[in-house]
C-alpha cells in the first residue's frame, strides 16, 4: 500500500516536471540559461525512458534529441532569445513548441496504476491506464452526469407575462 502512495508521488512530480518543460515551450522565458535547463530535464527523462517516453516511439525521441542538439547550437553564446535573428527566433520558438507538444504526448501516454474496488465487493484490483484514458474516462463520465442530471430537472412552466389572476 505504501509503495502505491511512493509511486503516485514520483508520478505526481514528473508531472511537475513535465509542466515546467511545457512551459519552455510555450513561451513563458526568452532567457536561454531557463530554456537550457529545462531542455535538460527533457533530455535526461527522454534518455530515461521515464514519465511517459517509454510509450513514444525511438525514431520521435531520436528526433526530439536531434532538435534539442539543433537549438542549442542556435542559442549558444545568448542570455535570451531576443539576441536572434528574427529568423533564428523563429526556428527557435518553433522547436521548442515541437518539443512542448512531443513532452505532452509522452505525459499523456504515461501509465498509471490504481487499486480499485468494483461496486458491490470487497475486492480490489489493480488497473493501469493511461493518462488521456483516465482524461477520457472522466470527461464521458462528467458528460453522462450532466446529461442525466438535466433529465430530472422539471419542466419550466410556461410563462404568460401576465402576472397572476384572470
Amino acid at each position: 500500500m505504501k509503495t502505491q502512495f511512493l509511486k503516485a508521488g514520483l508520478f505526481a512530480l514528473a508531472a511537475v516536471a513535465f509542466s515546467t518543460a511545457a512551459q519552455a515551450g510555450s513561451g513563458t522565458s526568452n532567457r536561454v540559461s531557463d530554456i537550457v535547463s529545462q531542455q535538460a530535464q527533457i533530455r535526461a527523462s527522454v534518455k530515461a525512458e521515464e514519465g511517459g517516453w517509454d510509450n513514444i516511439p525511438a525514431a520521435k525521441r531520436q528526433e526530439l534529441l536531434g532538435k534539442q542538439d539543433q537549438l542549442m547550437l542556435l542559442i549558444d553564446g545568448k542570455q535570451t532569445l531576443d539576441e536572434l535573428a528574427p529568423a533564428d527566433q523563429a526556428t527557435a520558438r518553433q522547436t521548442l513548441g515541437w518539443i512542448d507538444a512531443l513532452a505532452t504526448e509522452a505525459d499523456g501516454e504515461r501509465k498509471v496504476c490504481r487499486r480499485e474496488r468494483a461496486t458491490g465487493t470487497h475486492r480490489t484490483t489493480t488497473v493501469c491506464r493511461s493518462v488521456a484514458d483516465m482524461k477520457r474516462q472522466r470527461d464521458q463520465a462528467q458528460d453522462a452526469w450532466r446529461q442525466g442530471r438535466q433529465g430530472l430537472m422539471p419542466p419550466k412552466p410556461p410563462s404568460s407575462g401576465m402576472g397572476s389572476g384572470g
